[in-house]
């Protein structure tokens, strides 16, 4: 009986993994990437000075922050970039079963954004960072599939 191949799609806001398993305990990163905006703040992604408003009561004038933090529509925006990603690439196919790592934030997303074909490969979401442990640690977070989806 042959072993199901699962890919471990680990994901925070500006990185991304490509993980497969290959063999007891041994993980392998074939592919990732990084968002161009992974090391900007806040601050250097939207507006440089607040809007200005002036209340009715008086005659001062306040600064008012965004409704929206722009890191936030960064990180949207590159789980977004992922998962064309995945629909584009044709290799993803190869795999019986689909495990996402991403911190919970990000995780519903990258769940919705997902191509049908991958979304029915799904077998686990973990709410953990795990982009910057080595391949060799990932044995210790990461659970092991032993029959795929389809096969269940």
């Amino acid at each position: 009986m042959r072993m199901p191949k699962t890919l471990y799609l680990i994901a925070d806001g500006g990185r991304v993994r490509y993980v497969e398993r290959t063999g007891p305990g041994h993980f392998n990163t074939f592919r990732k990437f990084m968002s161009v905006h992974i090391h900007q703040k806040a601050s250097e992604l939207g507006r440089h000075k607040p809007t200005r408003v002036q209340g009715s009561a008086t005659t001062a004038r306040h600064g008012i922050e965004p409704r929206s933090n722009p890191r936030d529509r960064v990180e949207q925006d590159f789980i977004r970039s992922i998962a064309a990603d995945l629909r584009e690439d044709k290799t993803i196919v190869e795999f019986d079963n689909l495990v996402i790592v991403a911190p919970a934030k990000l995780l519903n997303l990258l769940r919705e954004s997902l191509p049908t074909d991958l979304v029915s490969k799904l077998v686990e979401a973990i709410d953990k960072d795990l982009t910057k442990i080595p391949d060799s640690e990932l044995y210790r977070h990461l659970p092991v599939f032993l029959a795929s989806k389809a096969a269940s």
